[in-house]
């Protein structure tokens, strides 16, 4: 009786893990093991705080008691932005805005430059504290929205990144990081236009904006149209991981498995580690009924990434097709550990064990 029960409550997970590979996951599912990525968001070229914050002095002229003085630390700060000395910049801003804490640019700086050290939520403070002193400005909401978006907060990013082109800052790098936001969102079909905005503005011959355009496509169903854009970014550069992932999801949805296998296999070659990349040749192997092959690669996408409750999944099904049942069970539960975790509220003491 309870090999019965056990049978099919199993079989009732591999009929609903088929339905989710083969393209009618629910979207909490979709976007806890992303299959396709989107490329990367750019730093808004053009915007120069020296043009609104310049001084019009240089080091050189201040001398003895000045030359500790709030202006003197904002002007050393910015020589070393400049040398892309970001650290030594922010202790330099720090010291301004201890004599002057409403110095707007001082602030500005101080927040671009914990955007690049990657400590994004005190670079939002400062960048708060900017646009309360300087409302107008929309340049201080884009460096606050590339933080927010690597904060994964893209609702609020994406209202400064509207802001700024409502305010007339249509550039390539607006539309794109717009777009970007959109399609985490899973906004598709306004992403889509962004990224056509994106593209309009710099010749089409960015692989990031060709890629990220192609990527929304595929996940409209217009695989065939993404092809165009996917062609054009492998003209830039073939050996992009993320540009090669997203082809060859995109040949996996026109069914065309093989050569998914193949570029697969190329972004591994690039990045070997990635579990995104291993989990999705896995299930690609899947379709093609090569378990070997399968198990292998699900295998490792969950020794690294052991939340992949959709690679468990795979690895179920391929051994109840390889005929071990058993096996096949202690998969599916692997899956549901983690969902089973957080209902219990558990603080996820598994995973630490697993990635030990």
């Amino acid at each position: 009786m309870s090999t019965n029960l056990n049978k099919t409550s199993l079989g009732g997970c591999m009929a609903g893990f088929w339905r989710q590979i083969t393209g009618c996951q629910p979207k909490k599912t979709a976007r806890r093991n992303r299959r396709i990525d989107f490329q990367r968001l750019y730093w808004v070229k053009g915007f120069d705080a020296n043009q609104k914050c310049d001084t019009g002095a240089s080091l050189d002229d201040w001398t003895g008691d000045d030359a500790g003085s709030a202006d003197y630390w904002y002007m050393r700060g910015e020589d070393l932005v400049r040398e892309e000395r970001l650290s030594e910049a922010d202790d330099c801003f720090g010291r301004a805005l201890k004599q002057d804490p409403r110095d707007a640019c001082a602030l500005i700086y101080r927040g671009y430059c914990l955007y690049r050290l990657g400590s994004y939520e005190a670079a939002c403070a400062y960048l708060g504290q900017a646009a309360q002193l300087e409302p107008r400005q929309p340049e201080i909401g884009i460096i606050k929205a590339l933080c927010l978006c690597h904060l994964q907060q893209f609702e609020e990013a994406l209202r400064h990144f509207t802001r700024a082109l409502r305010c007339g800052l249509e550039t390539t790098a607006i539309w794109n990081n717009k777009g970007f936001c959109l399609a985490r969102l899973g906004r598709h079909r306004e992403a889509s236009a962004a990224f056509k905005n994106a593209l309009s503005r710099c010749g089409a011959d960015s692989l990031e904006i060709l890629c990220n355009a192609a990527s929304v496509l595929v996940e409209l169903g217009a695989g065939k149209q993404a092809l165009d854009y996917f062609d054009q970014a492998l003209k830039v550069n073939a050996d992009d991981h993320v540009l090669l992932n997203n082809v060859a999801f995109c040949l996996e949805r026109l069914g065309r498995c093989d050569q998914a296998i193949k570029c697969y296999e190329k972004a591994l070659s690039l990045d070997s580690g990635n579990p995104t990349y291993l989990y999705n040749q896995g299930l690609c192997f899947l379709k093609l009924q090569r378990w070997d092959r399968a198990c292998e690669r699900l295998m490792e996408a969950v020794r690294r990434d052991p939340g992949n409750g959709i690679a468990w999944c795979g690895l179920a099904a391929a051994s109840l097709a390889r005929g071990n049942a058993d096996e096949a069970l202690d998969f599916y539960n692997r899956a549901l550990a983690p969902a089973v975790q957080q209902v219990l509220g558990f603080s996820g003491g598994l995973l630490s064990h697993t990635e030990a």
